[in-house]
């Protein structure tokens, strides 16, 4: 509702203007309460000044504008975001007063704007706000949010009993439902609370004046999704990126190997070399200076290698070289037959498949162009991904699936990439028991390529850990945290952030109420 202030404003200079230069100085001195009277006595006339104010406000539309309410919450989750609170709990103002009396919408006005004042240190208006919400009828799987944050103005205005409450409310909350919609942040938030609250009532303080979090760590903003809208958690992809060249001595006198024994990662400037299967006394520490067996063919990796002015003559590359046989790797990585799917084989421009009764042949250049066409309509669906159109990424990747399984081997790498993008969609959506349905296709497709104890099968169980974590499967949860927090720290050591964040979930989970620990 933009009110012509601008408006009355110039209307205001033009009286003070006009008047007589003995009178405004008078005014300018007077006191406020003798100012309103002396200037209620100089207005012509009461129905003149009510028609003007009249015809200004004629120029300005008052009414309630639900889109508008709309464009005001997206800017405030803009400056929320930046960490501009005081802008954003003005914009959140405007969105209130533009939803329509009764909408559902109000409460999440009232929600999104509660959240700014706690970051302003408003916590007695900040709780206020949520009661709104609260009473407006905020929906019931957000409520955990509210309620973390109305414990933590309690908390700040050492209100302990009252926080107290609020979390036995919570966790109460949780046993009933069975489910916890919450994500990894409001777990933690919830632990990072019980332990302040602990905190407190050994050693009273004084209340904080802290702007934000009680622990200084900046709150996931998911307010302004839609009502109705999905949770955030969409699956990671990670994956190995060549970043720069580095020169480390020691590390330099390890030789290299295609099936190295060992792992190194990097923190700053330091490297750490860890073993990554059992080393026997006397036998050689081998690291792999990139190329390895698991990702590339042996030629591709001679390539490479030659940068480094060696043959590679490793157990893996002369296999391979000696036997003739093609790697496990192209094996699985191969073409199919589009009759009966058995695999093709070949040298040349033409393919055969391999199963004699069937006999049928085809082009490589055409399975070839098959594939980068597949690869398109992959892209395509991760693009409708990225603005939104997750039902359509969904349906797309799904047709892509249907026509790889007619010319692609079951153990390409492009099907466990096809099933984790899927598990990425599902995950977006808040549908974690799909998402955990694809991404386990996806594990057993790296496992087979990459073997159980390489980063690539870790860093997918990693992912596949948060998707339980989040769809509250509770004891498959903490047995995949186990599996992956065992691969992870060979290869990037306990102190990583992957590691603790594992650590993070399995001490919010096993923080759970018994009977919810026994149910799942």
């Amino acid at each position: 509702m933009a009110l012509p202030v601008a408006e009355w404003q110039g209307r205001t200079a033009r009286l003070w203007a006009a008047l007589e230069p003995a009178l405004r100085e008078r005014l300018a001195e007077a006191s406020l309460h003798d100012a309103v009277r002396l200037g209620c006595d100089l207005l012509r006339s009461e129905q003149e000044e009510e028609a003007a104010l009249v015809q200004l406000s004629l120029q300005a539309p008052t009414d309630k504008k639900p889109e508008a309410a709309s464009w005001y919450r997206e800017q405030g989750n803009r400056e929320f975001k930046q960490g501009r609170y005081q802008a954003a709990l003005r914009l959140y103002s405007k969105a209130a007063a533009h939803e329509l009396p009764g909408s559902p919408e109000v409460s999440v006005c009232f929600a999104n704007r509660s959240a700014a004042l706690l970051h302003l240190g408003h916590f007695e208006v900040c709780l206020e706000d949520i009661a709104r919400a609260e009473s407006y009828g905020y929906p019931d799987r957000l409520l955990p949010k509210i309620l973390l944050r109305k414990a933590e103005c309690l908390l700040c205005l050492e209100r302990l009993q009252d926080a107290q409450d609020i979390l036995r409310v919570l966790e109460n909350k949780i046993s009933l439902d069975g489910v916890m919609t919450a994500h990894l942040t409001r777990l933690k938030k919830l632990s990072e609370l019980k332990v302040k609250l602990g905190e407190k009532e050994r050693c009273p303080e004084p209340a904080q004046e802290a702007h934000g979090g009680i622990q200084g760590e900046p709150e996931i903003w998911e307010e302004n999704s839609s009502i109705s809208g999905p949770g955030d958690g969409a699956v990671v992809d990670k994956k190995p990126v060549r970043l720069a060249t580095a020169f480390f001595p020691v590390l330099s006198l390890l030789n290299h190997s295609c099936c190295p024994n060992t792992s190194v990662s990097f923190s700053g400037t330091a490297a750490t070399v860890r073993a990554s299967q059992p080393i026997s006394s006397g036998q050689e520490v081998l690291h792999c200076y990139g190329p390895h067996w698991c990702r590339m063919r042996v030629a591709e990796r001679q390539q490479l290698l030659s940068q480094y002015f060696f043959e590679c003559r490793c157990r893996a590359c002369l296999e391979e070289l000696e036997s003739g046989v093609k790697s496990v790797l192209s094996i699985r990585n191969s073409f199919c037959c589009p009759k009966c799917q058995t695999p093709m084989q070949g040298e040349g421009d033409t393919l055969c498949c391999s199963n004699e009764a069937c006999a049928t042949s085809a082009s490589r250049d055409h399975l070839s162009g098959r594939l980068q066409d597949l690869q398109q309509q992959i892209k395509k669906a991760l693009d409708l991904l990225r603005v939104g159109k997750a039902a359509q990424a969904i349906k797309m990747l799904m047709k892509c699936q249907m026509d790889a399984r007619t010319f692609l081997s079951p153990e390409h790498l492009l099907m466990g990439e096809m099933e984790d993008h899927l598990a990425q969609v599902y995950a977006t959506l808040g549908k974690w028991q799909e998402a955990a349905t694809h991404l386990k296709k996806s594990i057993e497709i790296v496992e087979m390529h990459h073997r159980p104890s390489s980063v690539e099968t870790g860093q997918e169980l990693f992912k596949l850990a948060q998707i339980l974590f989040n769809g509250f499967a509770v004891s498959e949860a903490l047995s995949t945290i186990q599996r992956a927090e065992g691969i992870l720290s060979v290869h990037f050591g306990p102190q990583s952030a992957q590691i603790q964040e594992l650590q993070e979930m399995k001490a919010c989970l096993s923080q759970l109420p018994r009977n919810i620990l026994q149910r799942t």
